[in-house]
């Protein structure tokens, strides 16, 4: 399946930020960014917590992620947004 994609022409060079749209806003994030493997792919099970170093698209809008330096469709895939915490009144 993969190899399909990558034989099309043209595709866009790598970038190294993807927009994710949520029900209330649009976040801009940047490589590295952690995602959550939603099915088994090529040696990925469901469940395992990965990292994406750079994202490949193409004109018409193939997304694809690169894990591992392996490239996998972005639909296998859900986006985990960082935690922060903030401390206050510490002294």
């Amino acid at each position: 399946m993969i190899t399909k994609f990558l034989l099309k022409p043209e595709p866009n060079n790598f970038s190294n930020s993807c927009l994710f749209v949520s029900k209330y806003h649009i976040q801009r994030v940047y490589c590295p960014f952690k995602v959550l493997c939603t099915q088994n792919i090529r040696g990925i099970r469901k469940g395992e917590e990965l990292q994406v170093d750079r994202i490949l698209s193409w004109d018409n809008g193939t997304i694809l992620y690169s894990i591992q330096s392996k490239l996998y469709p972005h639909h296998h895939f859900k986006y985990i947004p960082p935690y922060y915490y903030i401390i206050t009144g510490l002294e």
